[in-house]
Formats: structure tokens, C-alpha cells, sequence
């Protein structure tokens, strides 16, 4: 899966993550549709009115999984581009 953020290289050391789209807004449209789409069998069939909103908090959990995937594919991205930090080298003061 690609991430829907785009890498943007600053100066020196500086790097930002810009969204491509209004992401959150359209999540919440989604999910607005989604428990729209679901209501009508609750209309229907006279079933529990709390069934959408749960059945489309599944699709918010779902995203929630692609936003992490997408952060890890970030720093997995990060750690290819910086070289590793040479650490100095410790003495033994307390001896």
C-alpha cells in the first residue's frame, strides 16, 4: 500500500510530511456515508439503531491500521536517508 503522504526534503537536516489531500475530511465523509448506507436496513427492519455506528467504527479502525502502516513506511523511509549515529566512545570514570 502507498502512503498518501509525500515526502518533502528541507534544508539541512529538516524534512516534512505533507498530507496530498484533506485526509481527515474525507475519513469523516466516508464514515458519514457508510453509516448513512447502513441505516436504512435498521429503517427496514426495525433492528437496533447503534448497529451502523458500530459497523462503521470498524471502517475508522481500518484506517487507523493504514495511517500506521503509512507512518511505519515514514520512518522505515527516514532510517534509509540518515546514516547512523556514531556514538563516542564511553570511558570508564567510575572505576
Amino acid at each position: 500500500m502507498r502512503s498518501r503522504l509525500q515526502w518533502i526534503h528541507g534544508s539541512e537536516e529538516r524534512a516534512v510530511v505533507a498530507p496530498r489531500r484533506a485526509y481527515a475530511a474525507e475519513v469523516l465523509v466516508k464514515f458519514l456515508v457508510l453509516v448513512g448506507l447502513l441505516y436504512m436496513p435498521v429503517l427496514l427492519f426495525h433492528w437496533a439503531q447503534w448497529i451502523p455506528f458500530a459497523a462503521a467504527a470498524g471502517y475508522l479502525l481500518w484506517e487507523l491500521g493504514r495511517v500506521t502502516s503509512a507512518l511505519g513506511e515514514l520512518a522505515d523511509l527516514w532510517n534509509e536517508r540518515q546514516p547512523p549515529r556514531q556514538e563516542p566512545a564511553r570511558t570508564d570514570v567510575l572505576k
